[in-house]
């Protein structure tokens, strides 16, 4: 007994030592773990979101394009190729397929800034397609680039992407474009060749 009494503190020492190594390499793989699942639910995030933009990107593209050839706004020059009423609805019914992935993803004001981005979209897609809407094209237009402005700054928060305070190199340059009149547009570039 007493031989056991001497090699109790040793024995309490080896027990210490296994439950310290089993306690700090369990947080140690659980804090792998979840660095691990954060880090595949950043790039699926990522992809959620760009996936998204650029479905909406698309569904404004073709809106303005319609725009343009059914004279909903004055224009001197757009991208050549026919499109129609069709590309509009299969472009938008991907933007639909996006937005889930967005929904199940996306964090409060993620989902809020993307909703407004498409609810602006679809403000331009009334007016594309010669129905009433409660703006006029230019007011579309700039309420568009600011939804999508507030999509893009909402994503980068949400993704821990670092960004200036200010929006102005996220604002949609097409707005800019679109709600000049070609004589702006002409205005500008010869003021460009002469600086």
């Amino acid at each position: 007994m007493r031989l056991f009494l001497l090699q109790l503190p040793a024995l309490v020492g080896v027990l210490i030592g296994v439950v310290a190594t089993y306690i700090t390499t369990t947080a140690q793989e659980r804090s792998r773990w979840r660095r691990q699942q954060a880090v595949r639910w950043d790039e699926r995030r990522i992809a959620a979101y760009s996936d998204y933009a650029h479905a909406v990107k698309k569904v404004i593209s073709i809106a303005v394009r319609l725009a343009a050839k059914r004279g909903v706004y004055e224009d001197d020059f757009w991208f050549a190729g026919e499109v129609g009423e069709a590309d509009l609805l299969v472009a938008e019914e991907e933007r639909t397929t996006r937005w889930e992935a967005v929904l199940m993803l996306g964090d409060d004001e993620v989902v809020a800034s993307a909703r407004q981005w498409h609810d602006a979209t679809f403000r331009l897609m009334r007016l594309a397609l010669g129905q009433s809407g409660d703006l006029t094209w230019n007011e579309a237009v700039r309420a568009t680039g600011q939804a999508r402005g507030r999509f893009y700054t909402a994503a980068r928060r949400d993704l821990g992407v670092k960004f200036d305070a200010s929006s102005a190199p996220y604002e949609w340059q097409m707005s800019k474009w679109l709600t000049e009149t070609p004589e702006d547009r002409n205005t500008a570039v010869a003021g460009d060749r002469v600086a």
